[in-house]
C-alpha cells in the first residue's frame, strides 16, 4: 500500500504555533488525508523536511514489503473515524532504513465553524521502551525454558545415582551439553533475541582474544601454583607417580573439549548470566547475574563432587566477569577450553 502525503498552504495560526513548540512529533492531516502542517520531531522521525507546499514538498510513505502497512492503516483509521480519539501501537520505518515504534494518537481540530476539520496525529517514539519490553519478556520465557530443562537433567542425575552409576560421568557432562543445544534451537524458533543479545559477535576480535589469553595465562598460573603448593603439602597428591605437567594426556579429546567449553559457555552466559541479568531487581543486576549463575553452572557439575563444583563456581565467577567487560561469548570460551586442558594435563582433573 503506497501513501502520497502532500503539504498545503496553511496560515501561522495560533494551534499551529502552539504545535510547532511540543516535543512531540506531530502532523495534522485534512480531510483529503494531505499533510497541511509538520513539525520538527515529525519532520526528523519520518525523515522529511518540514514545509509547505509553495516550497514543493512531497514526500512519500511507501515501502515495498509491507513493513509500514500498519502505519498507514492506523491513519487511514483515524481519518475515517475522525470524530473519535484513536491510540495504537505501530512500527515505521524510515526511508534511511531505521525503524521505530509510534505510540500514535488522533484528534479532532477545528478552531471555528468556517475552517476546514483537521485531525492532529501525535506519533510518540516507543521504540527504546518497547525494545525494553521485548526484551524483557525473551528473556523471561528463556529462563523459564531452562529451568524446565535443569530440572529434568537434574531428574536424570538422580535416577542415575539411584542406579549406582551404571554409565560413567560424561554421560551427565553430555547431558549439559545437550541442554545447552535444546537451549539455542528454542532460543532461535520461539524469541527474537538475536546474535548480538546472545553475546555471539565479532567486535574487536583482537582485542577479545588478547584479552581472553592474558586471563587463561592468569588462571593456569594459578592451577600450577596450587598443584606445586598441595604437592609441598602432601607429597602423595595428585597422581603422585605421573609427571608434574603430562604433556601425553593431550590428545583428540582434548582439542575436541573445545566444542564442550563452548557450548558450555553458551548455556553459562547466553542463557542463564545474560538473561538473569536483564531479568534481575535491584541496582546491581549484572553483579547477582554472575553470582547466581556461577552457582548454577556449579550445580550441573555435581556428578563430578564437591572438589570440582567449588572449581567450577570459581572459574565460573572469572568467566562470568570476563563475559560482563566483554559483552562477547568468545573469549570465555578461549579462558574455559584453556582451564579445562591445563587442569588435565597437570592431572587435576580427569577430562
Amino acid at each position: 500500500m503506497e501513501v502520497f502525503l502532500t503539504t498545503e498552504t496553511a496560515d501561522h495560526s495560533f494551534s499551529e504555533r502552539v504545535l510547532s513548540d511540543m516535543s512531540s512529533a506531530v502532523l495534522v492531516l485534512d480531510r483529503r488525508g494531505g499533510i497541511v502542517y509538520v513539525n520538527a520531531p515529525a519532520a526528523r522521525m519520518l525523515e522529511v523536511d518540514p514545509g509547505y507546499r509553495e516550497q514543493g514538498l512531497r514526500f512519500s510513505l511507501n515501502v515495498e514489503d509491507g513493513y509500514n502497512d500498519r502505519f498507514h492503516e492506523a491513519i487511514l483509521n483515524a481519518l475515517y473515524h475522525k470524530e473519535e480519539t484513536t491510540r495504537e501501537k505501530v512500527p515505521y520505518r524510515a526511508p534511511s532504513g531505521k525503524k521505530y515504534v509510534f505510540l500514535l494518537s488522533s484528534s479532532y481540530l477545528q478552531e471555528n465553524e468556517t475552517e476546514e476539520p483537521q485531525l492532529v496525529i501525535t506519533l510518540s517514539d516507543e521504540t527504546v521502551a518497547e525494545e525494553m519490553t521485548r526484551r524483557l519478556k525473551d528473556s523471561s520465557v528463556t529462563f523459564s525454558a531452562f529451568l524446565f530443562g535443569f530440572c529434568g537433567w537434574i531428574l536424570v542425575y538422580a535416577l542415575w545415582e539411584f542406579l549406582k552409576r551404571p554409565l560413567p560421568a560424561d554421560f551427565m557432562t553430555h547431558g549439559v551439553e545437550v541442554l545447552g543445544l535444546l537451549m539455542l534451537v528454542f532460543i532461535l524458533r520461539h524469541t527474537s533475541l538475536t546474535w548480538r543479545d546472545l553475546g555471539v559477535t565479532t567486535d574487536a576480535p583482537a582485542r577479545t582474544v588478547r584479552t581472553a589469553l592474558l586471563v587463561a595465562a592468569c588462571a593456569v598460573g594459578l592451577l600450577f601454583a596450587i598443584k606445586a603448593v598441595a604437592r609441598i603439602i602432601d607429597p602423595n597428591s595428585f597422581e603422585p607417580d605421573a609427571p608434574f605437567f603430562d604433556l601425553s594426556r593431550f590428545g583428540l579429546r582434548q582439542v575436541l573439549y573445545i566444542l564442550t567449553a563452548g557450548i558450555q559457555e553458551f548455556l553459562a552466559r547466553s542463557v542463564i548470566q545474560g538473561n538473569l541479568k536483564r531479568i534481575l531487581p535491584g541496582s546491581h543486576p549484572a553483579v547477582l547475574a554472575i553470582l547466581l549463575s556461577s552457582l548454577i553452572f556449579a550445580a550441573l557439575h555435581i556428578h563430578l563432587g564437591f572438589v570440582f563444583m567449588a572449581g567450577a563456581a570459581i572459574l565460573a565467577g572469572l568467566e562470568g566477569i570476563l563475559y560482563e567487560k566483554q559483552q562477547n561469548i568468545f573469549g570465555v570460551w578461549i579462558l574455559h577450553w584453556a582451564f579445562g586442558v591445563s587442569g588435565t594435563l597437570l592431572c587435576l582433573i580427569d577430562h
